[in-house]
């Protein structure tokens, strides 16, 4: 006779099958009919406005202004901003180029503003691209969202400003700023293609973005992000020490300070710890001691009292001879980490841009060359094929040939009438350029057969 003693009851078993039920309609079904809604099969926006020096000094130059007014002065003054359908369109370009696969447009009317994104996603059984477009009303009384759809989905105007008005008021505390923020829009007009729009200071917000700021501090250390900030502090200790011994002997390479902490790196990897946590450690302490302190803010591995006894390097350490392709190299590897390779070299593209407008020092393809060997740098040495092989070759790198290249021949200084006449970085000038950069890069010891 077969024992029931150990069989669970029957209100269990049923327990269980609805329990079972509603994960796999909640973290699969419901997923995937959301993802089958929100996917198409092509891209909305087929190529965005050429990206040129007007555009990226209007776009910062909009940030600055918007941010500043928002922050400064009492809610009862008015601010106003003017943007032409180019304008917003070359700002869309500038944002689109970092991000790997977006494209936006806008087209302004006296109906309103009608903007059109698409995104490439990795390959899926759904779509290849995700398109949204939002409608923009003119109206003398706030922001008006007529309505949004993501592929097929439509979302009323009003859902999608409480949507993110709910993300806004979470991310900027309990005083419900990010509805103050929405309400400090207080008109949007359309005149002769040109979007106008009246706005007035936060009472406050300054403290709320600070706070934020704390909170976003929490969370980083919470979910270590970017991996454990005590192993970040291991580097940071290596670089100091380092620096105490050969800082003051003049202009030091930067090759010394990688071979330095991917020695390092690389008994730690033989000690048990996996290659590329390291390599990704090793590159943010660099970031931190070789580019600047702010990166601490997003990876939390040096308290105020080893700034103290130990600050940021700022001056003498060299790439090529030059402090300033040190940075750019370092900054290019550390931004690779926190966002991707098209993001951290749209940074480099952004701020040379600005440098070609009069006054500033002029497109410089070295800058660029530095750019693109930061990210080619970071991208082996956080690759399962390459991390090994950055540590086995750190005693080399301190000959600078080994992992950097030459910048002879490299155009700098171009002033941007002279740049955009020969295309912009749509030119074939420019590409062709950025062609002999990478191929210098490859040739090197370093990359040279290395997997990407």
């Amino acid at each position: 006779m077969t024992s029931r003693r150990n069989s669970p009851p029957r209100s269990r078993l049923t327990y269980l099958w609805i329990g079972l039920g509603a994960t796999v309609l909640l973290f699969v079904v419901i997923p995937a009919a959301l993802l089958s809604h929100v996917s198409d099969s092509y891209a909305l926006v087929k190529e965005t406005a050429r990206v040129d020096a007007r555009s990226a000094a209007k776009a910062r130059n909009v940030a600055k202004q918007v941010y500043t007014d928002l922050m400064d002065g009492s809610p009862a003054q008015r601010r106003e901003i003017t943007l032409s359908e180019d304008e917003i369109n070359g700002i869309l370009a500038l944002v689109a180029r970092g991000i790997g696969g977006a494209r936006g447009r806008a087209n302004v009317t006296p109906l309103g503003i009608k903007g059109a994104f698409s995104l490439y996603v990795p390959k899926n059984p759904f779509g290849e691209y995700i398109n949204v477009t939002a409608t923009i009303d003119p109206s003398p009384t706030g922001l008006s969202v007529n309505n949004v759809t993501i592929g097929s989905l439509e979302i009323s105007g009003e859902l999608a400003v409480s949507l993110f008005e709910s993300a806004l008021n979470r991310l900027l505390g309990a005083e419900e700023f990010g509805s103050k923020l929405i309400g400090a829009i207080e008109s949007v007009q359309v005149n002769n293609s040109e979007l106008h729009v009246v706005y007035h200071p936060v009472a406050g917000l300054r403290h709320a973005i600070e706070q934020s700021r704390g909170r976003v501090k929490e969370l980083r250390d919470d979910l270590a992000i970017l991996g454990d900030p005590a192993q970040v502090g291991v580097y940071y200790q290596t670089l100091c020490g380092l620096h105490e011994q050969i800082g003051g002997l003049g202009n030091v390479p930067l090759g010394y300070y990688l071979s330095s902490v991917f020695s390092v790196a690389e008994k730690r990897s033989m000690a048990g710890g996996a290659a590329v946590d390291e390599n990704r450690a090793a590159l943010l302490a660099l970031a931190i001691f070789l580019g600047s302190a702010n990166f601490n803010s997003v990876i939390g591995a040096v308290d105020e009292q080893e700034f103290q006894t130990c600050p940021p390097v700022d001056d003498q350490v060299v790439l090529a001879g030059r402090e300033d392709l040190r940075l750019h190299f370092v900054f290019s590897a550390a931004l690779k980490i926190i966002s991707d390779s098209g993001m951290s070299f749209a940074i480099g593209e952004f701020k040379e841009l600005l440098d070609s407008q009069q006054g500033g020092s002029g497109f410089s393809f070295v800058d660029l060359a530095a750019d693109r060997t930061g990210i080619r740098f970071a991208e082996l040495a956080l690759s399962d094929t390459g991390a090994l092989r950055v540590q086995r070759m750190a005693a080399e790198l301190t000959e600078e040939a080994v992992f950097f290249p030459a910048i002879d021949a490299l155009p700098e200084g171009i002033p941007r009438r002279e740049f955009e006449a020969r295309g912009g970085i749509d030119g074939e000038y420019y590409k062709d350029y950025l062609a002999t950069i990478n191929a210098r890069i490859e040739q090197l010891a370093l990359y040279r057969g290395a997997a990407r």
